[in-house]
This record gives structure tokens, sequence and C-alpha cells, in this order.
């Protein structure tokens, strides 16, 4: 006789399948995904990994074309 009763069960358990989503749901998961499909995005990034152009990089911008335009 085993220590633990759960060492060796005496009755197969039969294996039961919950499903967390419906039918529908899987169908319109299905549909979702064929409608957005992934694209390669192609950007400018700044030397301080943020997008370009960073807030330091539009603000000399504005300087610069402040100075040009009082000269």
């Amino acid at each position: 006789m085993p220590d633990r009763p759960d060492e060796h069960p005496s009755d197969p358990v039969p294996e039961q399948r919950h499903r967390l989503v419906s039918d529908q749901d899987v169908e319109d998961a299905d549909d979702t995904l064929f409608a957005h499909p992934p694209r390669v995005v192609r950007r400018w990034l700044c030397g301080c990994g943020a997008d370009y152009p960073c807030t330091d990089v539009r603000f000399a911008l504005l300087v610069k074309s402040s100075a040009e335009a009082g000269e």
C-alpha cells in the first residue's frame, strides 16, 4: 500500500477539457488577426534613442531658425 493515497490512484481520472473561450470568440480572433497583419515600420531614431527629432533637437532647430530669421 502506498504511503500517500495520491501516489497510485486506483481509478484513472478522466481528462476534462475546459475552454475559456467560445467557438465564436476563436472565430472573431481569427478575423481580427487576418485584418491586422504585422508590418515593417521604418522610423528615424535620434542619437539619444528617442524618436527623431527629440525635444532637444526640436528646440535646437527652433533656436537656429530664429537666429537665421533675425539676420
